[in-house]
């Protein structure tokens, strides 16, 4: 599916994923830059990176808040995830 970026040649999917969700990558980056090929899945992409799709109550693509994670990326968008917060 997506690759890590390793140059700045093609244009890269950004993705945001915080202190919450970076804890699930190997190397806990919050910002993450994937090359895609074709549009994909979200969720194939947090799969491959290891974040759990299932824990984000959020997701913001391209300054539009969506309710899922079943959509379609590409490169060039930015998508940020946000985990349910609790308030009091």
């Amino acid at each position: 599916v997506g690759q890590p970026a390793s140059s700045n040649k093609f244009e890269t999917m950004k993705l945001y994923l915080g202190n919450y969700f970076a804890f699930f990558t190997p190397d806990h980056r919050h910002w993450v830059e994937v090359e895609i090929p074709h549009p994909t899945q979200l969720t194939d992409i947090l799969s491959e990176l290891g974040v759990p799709a299932a824990e984000v109550h959020l997701v913001v693509a391209n300054d539009q808040a969506l309710e899922t994670t079943d959509t379609l990326v590409s490169n060039a968008d930015t998508v940020r995830l946000y985990p349910p917060t609790n308030g009091g």
